[in-house]
Formats: structure tokens, sequence, C-alpha cells
């Protein structure tokens, strides 16, 4: 069994720091992708680990099969980086042959637009007391029935509530 064997010194790891860089720089490949270069990392280790006495000398044999390794390694990683865009259809393309509207313009804001739900809960919170508290209930997920056991509510105020919203709701998507 063959043990341990000795730490890289600072310049080492400074020499094979430029020489990964070099081959990322040859590759086009930005090694600041911490994954990519770890992964150059560990392909140069597990040639320098199997025979570390090949990369010095005059022939440095182990130098040649280290690039090799890093290479195919830093290779695979793009392959495998740029793998989530296979198959998919750019977004500035047209919807299809009869619309020509831009596939991004279709997709809602990320974020939204704030505008919007900054005027819609002011305009509830100027509404009938009942009328506002049964739309927030709504917002949140809860059903009619829901608000009138929570607001211990008969069912024929219930559905005038309802009724007075729902035009409240109308008139607001007029505006």
């Amino acid at each position: 069994m063959r043990g341990r064997g000795r730490d890289l010194s600072l310049r080492e790891q400074r020499l094979i720091d430029g020489f990964i860089r070099d081959i990322c720089g040859a590759l086009h490949i930005s090694a600041e992708n911490g994954e990519v270069y770890q992964c150059a990392w560990a392909a140069f280790l597990s040639v320098y680990r199997s025979d570390p006495e090949a990369f010095s000398g005059s022939e440095s044999q182990g130098w040649r099969r280290a690039y090799l390794s890093v290479r195919n390694a830093l290779l695979q990683a793009r392959r495998d980086n740029n793998f989530w865009r296979c198959g998919r259809t750019s977004l500035d393309r047209p919807v299809n042959g009869e619309v020509e509207t831009p596939r991004i313009e279709l997709l809602p804001a990320p974020h939204g637009d704030f505008q919007n739900s900054v005027c819609l809960h002011d305009y509830l919170r100027r509404l009938e007391r009942d009328a506002c508290r049964m739309a927030y209930c709504l917002i949140n997920g809860d059903t009619v029935e829901e608000a009138r056991v929570y607001y211990h509510w008969s069912g024929d105020h219930t559905n005038s509530t309802y009724l007075s919203l729902r035009a409240e709701i109308e008139r607001y998507l007029s505006i």
C-alpha cells in the first residue's frame, strides 16, 4: 500500500493554478466558475498523484498527460453546463408564422407591476368595511363560505356583501 505523498508547495500550487488558467483561457472557459475550476484541479491531481516523478526531468510526460486530462475535464464540464440549453426555443422568436409577436413580450414581468397592486389595495381600503374584509379573505385564498364563518355573517349578508364586492371590482377594472 502506497503512503500519502507530500503536499504541494505554494510555488507548485501557483504553477499549477497558472497551468489550469492557461488551459481555461485557450478553451474560452471562465476560470472564475468555481465548479469548473475545481473539476480542472481534480483532473490535474489525479494525473499528478498517479505518477509525481513524471512531472520532473526533461521529458515531462506528466505535464502532457495532465494537459489532456484537464482539457478533457473542462470540455466535459462545459458540455454539462450547457446541457440545459438543448431543445429550448429562443424567446426572441415569434410565437408562430401567423403571429409576429416575440415570445418574450407574452411573458409577465418577473416581479409584476407594483403600481397595479398599490392602486388595488388603496381601492379596497376605501370600500365598505365588510366588502373590504371579504376581498382580503378571497385574496388570501379563503372561500366565501369561510369568510362567512370567520366573521359570523348570515347567509343573506354574505351574499349581499359578495355581490357588492363583485360590482366594485368590476367598476375598478373598468377604470
